[in-house]
């Protein structure tokens, strides 16, 4: 329990107890008088007038009974409050999950409501016990999905509170949790001056949130951290959770689709998995999928199909199942018409690598060209129209060409490079495994020498680092990707080894991910996407998808010069948008959820914030309760009690 008035009530009582007090302490001095009514006084009415102090204090009914009244209102002067989670500052920050697992219907008594209805119905309770208090309390709503949103800032007005609360709406989002802190982190900034006002941070949520940036835990900067769950306690869910399609190399017409599916409850499903082309019935397979076990992954399962296209199309994947989570049953690609890319090899005067020749060859391009740097330069602005990539080995451009460039032994201008501090062969440390570039790529055995590291400019990724700073980077410009691999081939033991092929492999498909049409094309919620502007307009008009969780919205023209490259707004939910005026392949673009996180609905009970397990609280434990009006009831009924006790003396 704690009190929001403490010194009010210290205060009233320093003041009314002493007078109760005074009243039983006081005696009467009597002159005796002989008259018949007397006989039938009792003792208990001979203190009536007062006149002469003091008396032994006799402790009686009517006295414990006053003194209870009178502590009661006293208490409830204090206008104490309790929460299940103990005391509540006298600021909040509620961080609202929004995200796509909280849209689940699977919440509420009946369990048919979803869990963000509770969720909003869980605020509201917090912003009601907030506008009960007199001390100025104040609430900040932070809505968060893939990134985080100051819905409304400090406010202690209860209608402008739950106005914001009720226009918060769903996404099908990743919840990014460590985004959510950040965000609070910046407004509980503790003060010398005002420790009291530090906030308390309460999330709501189902727990299913994105995995800590830092392996430790979540980090909130400072003020207490505290966590109220919605949902069951058990969830039953099948979701697609990857999806992906791509044209064989040497058929480019046979098209290999996979589907990889979780199922978060904890009884087997089996089920139908059919594929849509643009729409259209494909083919059919059954799928079984084993259930989760307790404290571990999903179940999961995955499923292949082949078929046969030669142009673009939009693949989608839906699954049978009856659950709670729309969202994830059906996700979608889009996969670009059959093109093999056309590559310029540009190299300097002592010619080009040749085992970097053969593995550009085995990726059977359209066509490879090689070129030296000087002609490269004479034609450099035909380039875009003539090739797909370029490919510099050992020497470097003026600047970035308008098209996707992999760079050997040569950094582009933007980049910096630093000297190796020792003389001899060095090791690659470490690198970005889960990046599409470096996917399937050991690094440990490669040995490079005559070159030190990168100083990489704003936006740019680094992708493999060695002792002296990074050594191969992801740049972009112009709305094109440019990978950077600082030492040359020559100077390096990699040729030798396999991972090199997967490497360039695995190059390829990232920067023509837009032109080869091999790979297929997805994006996820809340992600950036961008297009390129047709060269006969100055507009796209982005459409939604005419089936969607959400409700239908109109068209949004985004103005762009013809050619140039503008960025969507963030799409939220899943779907498959058009974007007339777009260069094809994006004048669709799938979004899918396909997260691993969201798909498994079964709720959290614990969350790690600054290295301390935070347990979570059913829907309301947060919310502070005013316990005065309590109080003030006891004392009424306390009040006719004494006035029963009186009249009973009275009468006898």
């Amino acid at each position: 329990m704690s009190f929001l008035h403490p010194w009010h009530a210290l205060l009233a009582a320093a003041v009314t107890i002493p007078l109760l007090l005074l009243l039983y302490f006081l005696k009467l001095r009597r002159r005796r008088l002989s008259i018949p009514s007397t006989l039938l006084w009792r003792k208990a009415f001979e203190d009536l007038q007062v006149n002469v102090p003091f008396q032994r204090l006799r402790l009686s009914a009517l006295f414990l009974l006053q003194l209870i009244l009178l502590l009661a209102l006293l208490v409830a002067l204090a206008e104490p409050t309790l929460t299940r989670a103990g005391p509540v500052a006298k600021r909040l920050i509620v961080l609202l999950d929004t995200s796509a697992s909280m849209s689940a219907l699977d919440a509420g008594e009946a369990g048919d409501e979803r869990r963000l209805d509770v969720a909003r119905r869980t605020a509201l309770e917090i912003v009601d016990a907030l506008a009960g208090r007199s001390d100025g309390a104040a609430a900040m709503l932070i809505d968060f999905g893939a990134r985080a949103r100051v819905a409304v800032g400090f406010e202690s007005r209860r209608d402008v509170l739950a106005e914001a609360i009720a226009a918060i709406e769903p996404t099908d989002e990743e919840a990014d949790l460590d985004a959510a802190l950040a965000v609070a982190g910046t407004f509980t900034g503790r003060r010398e001056q005002e420790l009291e006002a530090v906030p308390d941070v309460i999330l709501i949520s189902d727990g299913g949130v994105r995995m800590p940036a830092d392996a430790a835990g979540f980090f909130l900067r400072s003020g207490r951290f505290r966590y109220t769950r919605v949902g069951p306690e058990t969830a039953a869910n099948v979701g697609v959770v990857s999806l992906g399609a791509r044209r064989d190399a040497e058929d480019p017409i046979r098209v290999v689709v996979f589907a990889r599916l979780v199922n978060a409850g904890s009884e087997a499903v089996e089920t139908t998995v059919r594929l849509f082309v643009d729409g259209r019935d494909g083919p059919i397979k059954r799928v079984r999928i084993e259930p989760a076990r307790d404290g571990a992954a999903p179940g999961e399962a995955t499923i292949t199909f082949e078929i046969e296209l030669g142009g673009g199309a939009v693949l989608t994947v839906r699954h049978g199942a009856d659950d709670a989570l729309p969202a994830d049953d059906v996700a979608a690609v889009v996969l670009p018409p059959a093109v093999q890319p056309r590559i310029a090899f540009v190299h300097g005067d002592s010619g080009a690598d040749a085992r970097l020749r053969e593995l550009l060859e085995e990726s059977r391009p359209r066509r490879l060209q090689s070129m030296s740097a000087a002609v490269y330069a004479a034609d450099a602005a035909t380039m875009p129209d003539r090739f797909d990539l370029v490919v510099f080995d050992r020497v470097a451009p003026d600047e970035l060409p308008d098209v996707p460039s992999l760079h050997f032994g040569a950094v582009p201008p933007g980049v910096t490079v630093t000297a190796p501090r020792g003389e001899g062969g060095s090791r690659i440390l470490g690198w970005n495994r889960q990046h599409p570039v470096m996917r399937h790529v050991s690094l440990d055995a490669t040995v490079y020498a005559g070159f030190g590291g990168m100083e990489l400019p704003s936006g740019a990724e680094s992708l493999a680092t060695g002792p002296d700073g990074p050594v191969i980077a992801l740049l972009r410009a112009r709305g094109e990707r440019h990978v950077v691999v600082g030492f040359a081939l020559p100077e390096s033991n990699w040729s030798m080894h396999v991972s090199i092929a997967v490497f360039l492999q695995n190059a390829l498909e990232h920067l023509m991910w837009a032109r080869s049409g091999r790979a297929s094309l997805v994006s996820r919620p809340g992600e950036p996407v961008s297009v390129r502007v047709r060269r006969d307009t100055d507009a796209v008009m982005l459409r939604p998808p005419a089936e969607g969780p959400g409700p239908e919205a109109a068209p949004t023209p985004i103005a762009g010069a013809p050619g140039a490259v503008v960025s969507l707004p963030r799409l939220r939910r899943v779907g498959v948008y058009g974007a007339e005026g777009a260069e094809p392949p994006w004048d669709r673009i799938a979004v899918s959820m396909l997260s691993d996180v969201e798909s498994d609905t079964r709720p959290v009970r614990e969350l790690i914030v600054n290295a301390e397990t935070v347990a979570s609280g059913a829907p309301g434990d947060l919310a502070p309760r005013g316990v005065w009006p309590w109080l003030v009831a006891a004392a009424l009924l306390l009040l006719v009690g004494e006035w029963l006790v009186y009249c009973r003396l009275t009468r006898g």
